[in-house]
């Protein structure tokens, strides 16, 4: 399993790792066709009251995402991310609204984190510029 750990201290705010991972899930793989397809980030920067923090999935050992869908559209693959079944689910958002790290955002369909597994390590740690993000295999 690869966990992508935040450290805030070097966080710029840019939101880099935000384009690298919509251009990312694009079909064209770069910005303006992720802003065409309207391709979302599945990684968000966030500042409130002058603080950094990120909203990622968690890979929770319970996930409770999967336990509030009403229809089993999500189900959690072997490398521990959160897979939704698009043709299932019904764009309810009882998922988005469950989770305790804000990590998914419903766009028509939930947006989760993938982590990239089809790269040799998640664009957004490679895009960002500061090494904020850094992956571990756990």
């Amino acid at each position: 399993m690869i966990k992508i750990f935040f450290e805030k201290e070097k966080c710029l705010g840019c939101k880099t790792c935000e384009l690298a991972c919509a251009a990312a899930h694009s079909k064209t793989k770069n910005i303006a066709g992720a802003i065409r397809e309207k391709r979302f980030s599945r990684i968000r920067i966030k500042v409130k009251n002058g603080k950094i923090k990120v909203e990622q999935c968690m890979l929770c050992s319970d996930p409770k995402c999967i336990k509030a869908c009403p229809v089993g559209a999500l189900e959690r693959r072997e490398n521990g991310t959160i897979k939704v079944n698009e043709i299932t689910c019904t764009g309810c958002g009882l998922c988005q609204d469950t989770c305790p790290f804000n990590a998914i955002k419903l766009y028509n369909l939930p947006t989760v984190c993938d982590r990239c597994m089809e790269s040799d390590e998640p664009y957004c740690a490679k895009a960002c510029p500061t090494k904020a993000l850094k992956v571990k295999a756990v």
